[in-house]
């Protein structure tokens, strides 16, 4: 994948990697709000709470789909945090 954006920076350090046609590239000082404006849309997925994708899903009717494709642990982890299922004794 090919990414290409521009961002102000205070500093770059470019050095050899040992890999054929390859090399490290350190940048710094950068704002991560210019830095994540420029990706977002290109390759850039935003975290989501569990809570927030579940009502999504039922809201779009994906409920059942989504939690096939959910750990059964972190679900019922979930249903426990939000009062629905007594804790383990």
């Amino acid at each position: 994948m090919t990414i290409d954006f521009e961002v102000n920076a205070t500093g770059i350090d470019v050095s050899t990697s040992g890999y054929r046609d390859h090399v490290n590239l350190e940048v710094r000082g950068v704002e991560l709000s210019d830095l994540i404006s420029e990706i977002e849309g290109k390759a850039l997925f935003h975290e989501i709470d569990l809570d927030d994708y579940i009502d999504w899903a039922e809201a779009a009717g994906h409920t059942d789909d989504i939690l096939d494709r959910l750990d059964a642990d972190e679900v019922i982890e979930w249903l426990r945090r939000k009062g629905h299922l007594e804790a383990e004794s």
